[in-house]
């Protein structure tokens, strides 16, 4: 065996030390290897990572679109709103188009920035914060 040093936060080491004391692990390291085991089994036999959920082919379409519109000069890298493969609106500010967008009445308007790899943005959205009332 390999030996593995590892910090941990006193919440999971508190949990680990109870499963212990109910007597289905023997000590710390038990309970360690009986979670990592079980991690790359969730994952698969050959221990390769999840893969993200696959894309939705309108939702493929769309950069499919994107690229295509990114070869001709009045569409590149500047924001284009479709309507199915029908441009709607473009504008090199996306905040503007936004504004003019949501007083169309078409349903559903993707909006996108034209370019040879438009990938989908990967946003980090932080946890709602309620205020106490007082």
């Amino acid at each position: 065996m390999e030996t593995v040093a590892s910090k941990i936060p006193k919440a999971l080491a508190d949990g680990m030390d109870r499963l212990i004391a109910s007597g289905r692990y023997a000590n710390r390291s038990e309970v360690l290897r009986v979670a990592v085991r079980t991690l790359l089994d969730s994952e698969g036999s050959t221990g390769a990572t999840r893969t993200d959920p696959p894309i939705p082919p309108r939702v493929r379409a769309f950069y499919r679109r994107l690229r295509e519109l990114a070869k001709d000069p009045r569409y590149r890298e500047r924001w284009v709103a479709l309507h199915g493969d029908d441009v709607v609106d473009v504008d090199g500010d996306h905040d503007a188009l936004i504004r003019r967008i949501l007083e169309r009445e078409e349903e559903p308007i993707y909006v996108g920035l034209a370019t040879d790899d438009p990938t989908p943005p990967r946003a980090r959205v932080p946890s709602v914060v309620r205020a106490r009332r007082a």
